[in-house]
């Protein structure tokens, strides 16, 4: 009977993913393996799936509250063809919620857990050698997806790569712990299931067609956190993976931060006393005992006490020796990639609706009374908050706008900011001499979708939206209950192309130059944008069908978009795509400009709130726009818009300056020739030369007539910058020789005065004579005058 019902669950499997199976069989150390030849719906070859695969003892009875142990290996061939129910943890959170507000049942949950779930390519097997992914999923420490579970299938069979998921231990289960010298329970017993799990991936890497050297490490939520710390671990844990992703890390200075290891243990101390084992850890003796002799209710519930709904208030998780910092700055760490979601904080919970459908007046109340100081608790401000700091984060957040649709825009970002935003820019710094990719996932075409199923609309990604198109259509299709759009097929393929490029090379944009992914360094902050648009606009307000979705929401409908059908034919889906000439990566050929964001949010959240003062909210007023709060935030911003818009305007003026210099150039070249002319010899010229004539001048010397020579030259200098050949030279010699001449005829004229003179006082047979002796004279003269100075008129 539970053979029929384990079969039947294969098929059902199967049947949701739109695919076929068949049984392989592959054979461990520990045992024999048959697992399913599954074909993908829309895959080109097959792919090996073994699930349910023990990687160590059941943590039951005396290994509760114990490192993990490796399995002992089984005699009999073990059917790994369904998954395993995920270790125990809470029920009815945030993270069980569903589209259309229904309570499913309780999924099913056993101690009995560490397995492992592995998706090959028909090539592994055959040829062996591929790289391998390991996912390492949850949240908060304390759970992990319960029904949308991991799935590899996908992208292991577009990519050639091996995925491999992990279950392990949360919760009070995986790190209740009084401090990691403490010699009964000290904790971190998730982190040993994680580190047991890639020691047995790399002895059977071989068996599967994987590299054992060539291992990625990928975290998600706080599964990213646990990544960092095991690669913060000591030289012989570290070896075990090659490189590591970190997707949406959450508040990991909270979590690895200074003071984390006392928090952890005060929270471990009130566990104990709770679960009324302190005067067992009093004495120092049967503590354990006591322990493991408690239910898993009893445990569940003392933990949900303290956990209260992650208000931070209480902290379990992983520790290590020292503050991440310090370690950051001596550990040697491998090649990481690492990156948020764009709006992380809208993952929004029915708690939030059904306080917003009493009004705007509950829901002001929820916010100063809960919502803040959990914030405040996580950035570790609670203790010295005072009222202007209060005020500078109501000032941004939700300003004088007490709507109800602008209080939940206003709770999301305040969450993005501070529990994601803020950490990631400070972790990238820390990071800065490693080799570090950084990305921001935007989706702001269509409606981001979280692993819930839920829809955003407030903009941007969600928290956990880019885990269903990283792993492909299946996982998509269960969740949603539909396929691919063409855009979020596209989406879909630049995800995982990114991914799968950093896994098999160690970068993500290999061969590319112009529209690469740069590393991130502190002397060039790249951030590459991994979504539909470049994430340099500011999220703004919901407007138009976002806003009547949203009110529709608060009125109690629940959304129906995800429920209808937008499925394309496969052939459809495939041309759609391909018909685009253009790559999928052309919008991110540049820097996406997201670090001048998150510079901005830093420097409010790390700059401006540790130095606020009460003064300064007594300057500000009423409303906080005129005083120094106000002003320091908006002098921020503008910084931030300046640094954004410097690089451009540069290269706006030097491309000036480029089309200034070509237009000189072909105005040079395209300039009419000048001819050289002298004002002398052109038209309506005259050039005066006042000269006083002596009979003394007739005896200049040679010295004059060079100085003459040097007057007469200056004067055609100054005439139109006249060109200084050999005819102008002739020219200037002619004239000087007619200069010359000048006072001969002078002499002429006066001497033809006084023969005016002598006519009038001679006989007039006389005067006729003398009259045309003299005019034979001087119309040779004036012959000899008109042609020398070439007046032939």
């Amino acid at each position: 009977m539970f053979v029929l019902i384990n079969w039947l669950g294969v098929f059902t499997w199967l049947s949701i993913h739109g695919c076929w199976a068949q049984q392989t069989h592959i054979k461990l150390e520990e045992g024999d393996l048959i697992g399913l030849k599954i074909f993908p719906d829309g895959a080109r070859s097959a792919v090996y799936a073994f699930l349910g695969i023990p990687y160590a003892q059941p943590p039951l009875g005396p290994l509760r509250f114990a490192p993990a142990k490796p399995h002992n290996g089984w005699n009999r061939t073990l059917q790994a063809t369904t998954m395993q129910p995920i270790c125990p943890q809470l029920s009815n959170t945030i993270y069980d919620e569903t589209v259309d507000g229904s309570i499913l049942r309780a999924t099913s949950s056993k101690e009995d857990c560490l397995y492992l779930n592995i998706w090959t390519p028909e090539t592994g097997l055959r040829y062996g050698q591929l790289p391998m992914l390991v996912i390492i999923s949850g949240e908060d420490f304390a759970y992990d997806w319960p029904r949308n579970r991991i799935n590899g299938l996908d992208f292991a069979a577009a990519e050639g790569i091996i995925v491999v998921s992990v279950q392990y231990r949360s919760n009070i289960y995986g790190w209740l712990g009084l401090g990691q010298d403490h010699r009964q329970l000290p904790g971190n017993y998730g982190l040993s299931d994680i580190q047991l799990a890639l020691y047995w991936l790399q002895r059977n890497a071989p068996s599967f067609g994987g590299n054992a050297d060539q291992v990625t490490l990928l975290g998600h939520g706080s599964g990213a956190i646990l990544a960092l710390a095991m690669a913060l671990q000591p030289d012989g844990d570290a070896t075990t993976f090659k490189q590591v992703i970190l997707m949406s890390p959450g508040p990991v200075l909270y979590a690895l931060g200074a003071g984390h290891q006392e928090r952890i243990m005060a929270t471990g101390r009130m566990l104990v006393h709770k679960l009324g084992c302190q005067f067992e850890e009093q004495q120092h003796r049967q503590l354990l005992s006591c322990l493991r002799r408690k239910s898993t209710d009893d445990l569940l519930r003392a933990y949900e006490s303290v956990y209260n709904h992650g208000n931070g208030s209480m902290q379990l998780g992983v520790q290590l020796r020292g503050q991440l910092e310090q370690l950051l700055v001596n550990a040697s760490l491998p090649p990481l990639l690492l990156g948020i979601g764009s709006n992380e904080g809208a993952f929004l919970q029915d708690y939030w609706l059904d306080v917003a459908r009493d009004g705007h007046v509950p829901l002001h109340g929820y916010i100063n009374s809960t919502l803040l100081p959990n914030v405040l608790r996580f950035m570790q401000l609670e203790a010295g908050a005072s009222e202007a700091q209060l005020a500078a984060i109501r000032w941004r957040y939700f300003g004088e706008d007490s709507s109800v649709s602008r209080l939940l825009w206003g709770m999301q970002r305040l969450l993005s900011e501070s529990l994601y935003e803020t950490p990631f820019l400070r972790l990238l710094q820390l990071l800065n001499g490693s080799l570090s990719y950084a990305y921001v996932f935007d989706q702001s075409l269509t409606h981001s979708m979280d692993m819930r199923g839920r829809q955003n609309l407030f903009g941007g990604a969600s928290h956990s939206s880019d885990l269903p198109l990283l792993l492909g259509p299946s996982l998509f299709q269960q969740i949603s209950r539909r396929r691919f759009s063409a855009e979020e097929e596209k989406l879909c393929r630049k995800l995982r192309s990114s991914f799968a490029s950093f896994v098999k090379g160690g970068n993500p944009t290999p061969g590319r130059i112009y529209d690469g992914w740069q590393p991130y360094t502190a002397q060039r902050p790249f951030i590459y944008s991994l979504g539909e648009a470049l994430a340099t606009k500011t999220l703004e307000l919901p407007s138009g069908s976002d806003e009547a979705q949203i009110e529709q929401l608060l009125g109690g409908k629940q959304q129906t978009e995800l429920g209808t059908d937008r499925s394309l034919s496969r052939i459809n889906r495939h041309d759609s795509y391909r018909q685009n000439g253009q790559s999928y990566v052309a919008s991110n050929q540049l820097d996406s400009g997201y670090g001048n964001h998150l510079r901005r949010v830093f420097g409010f959240w790390r700059v401006l709130l540790p130095t606020a003062q009460d003064a300064e909210l007594r300057e500000a007023g009423a409303g906080y726009d005129g005083g120094v709060v106000g002003q320091r935030v908006r002098l921020m911003e503008a910084n931030a818009d300046a640094a954004r818009y410097r690089q451009g305007f540069y290269a706006m003026l030097g491309l000036v300056c480029l089309l200034l210099a070509c237009l000189g150039l072909c105005v040079y070249l395209l300039r009419p020739p000048i001819r050289a002319t002298c004002p002398m010899s052109s038209p309506g010229a005259k050039v005066v030369v006042q000269r006083n004539v002596t009979e003394k001048e007739t005896e200049r010397q040679p010295q004059q007539r060079k100085e003459e020579e040097q007057v007469v030259t200056s004067v055609c200098d100054v005439q139109d910058n006249c060109s200084r050949t050999m005819n102008n030279q002739q020219w200037v010699a002619a004239r000087l020789q007619t200069l010359s001449e000048e006072p001969e005829l002078e002499m002429e004229r006066e001497r033809e005065q006084e023969m005016a003179v002598v006519m009038e006082q001679q006989p007039l047979e006389m005067r006729q004579l003398l009259r045309n002796t003299w005019t034979l004279s001087a119309t040779n003269t004036n012959k000899m005058w008109l042609l020398k100075t070439g007046n032939t008129s």
